[in-house]
């Protein structure tokens, strides 16, 4: 027969189950946040920079520098790689936040491709327009920075409630914050350049500093 546990050895085994997750989180996941985070960070202030000193008829161009967040992934999974050859045992807690993240990237990814193929589309439509041309074919792109922090936001907050890791519950706070706020601020004058320079201090507080943080605890702890 199968042993039932009872509540106390229930509370105990989950317990057991979070502290070995968030000794896991210390190995090498940091540095993940890290990477993810001074690319966010780095690329957003450069696109504020453009955006900011380059004509407004090819200020929308500093948007393509968000490609190079591609080059992330490969480092992305070499550090998984090394991870998991260095952990013992991978709890259902960690599995949970590794779908969390990839549905993170999956809702990204759609919205990015969607909104690159209705700009497409619009544009064959509006190619004859003299009045109010680049408004319809770029406006819905206004709406991208609060909706990746929005999402930013949920990954952060979730995770850091499965880890008990408070920075992660902070900057997710903060990027939901940012997020609305942003949203209320659509139709102010250099509203695109302002988001960017919004999504790069997000992500030094919500990837950056709990990066450094869990380095830190990493050498300390581990």
């Amino acid at each position: 027969m199968e042993n039932v546990l009872n509540e106390k050895e229930s509370l105990d085994l989950i317990g057991q189950m979070i502290n070995t997750a968030k000794k896991n989180l210390q190995k090498g996941t940091g540095k993940i946040f890290l990477l993810w985070g001074y690319l966010l960070a780095g690329i957003s202030l450069c696109t504020f920079i453009l955006l900011v000193y380059l004509p407004r008829e090819t200020g929308y161009y500093a948007y393509f520098l968000w490609f190079l967040m591609a080059f992330g992934y490969p480092f992305h999974y070499w550090l998984v790689k090394k991870m998991r050859n260095e952990r013992l045992v991978k709890t259902y807690i960690e599995k949970l936040m590794t779908w969390v993240w990839i549905g993170l990237i999956v809702s990204i990814l759609v919205v990015v491709f969607g909104m690159l193929i209705d700009t497409v589309l619009v544009y064959q439509f509006t190619k004859d327009m003299k009045v109010g041309n680049d408004f319809i074919r770029w406006f819905q792109w206004i709406f991208l920075t609060p909706f990746l922090l929005c999402l930013y936001g949920f990954a952060l907050f979730v995770s850091g409630k499965a880890y008990e890791f408070k920075p992660l519950v902070i900057g997710g706070i903060i990027c939901f914050m940012a997020s609305f706020f942003l949203i209320l601020s659509v139709h102010k004058t250099g509203t695109l350049s302002f988001q960017q320079l919004v999504l790069c201090l997000s992500a030094v507080v919500g990837f950056v500093i709990p990066g450094h943080m869990l380095n830190r605890k990493e050498r300390r702890d581990v």
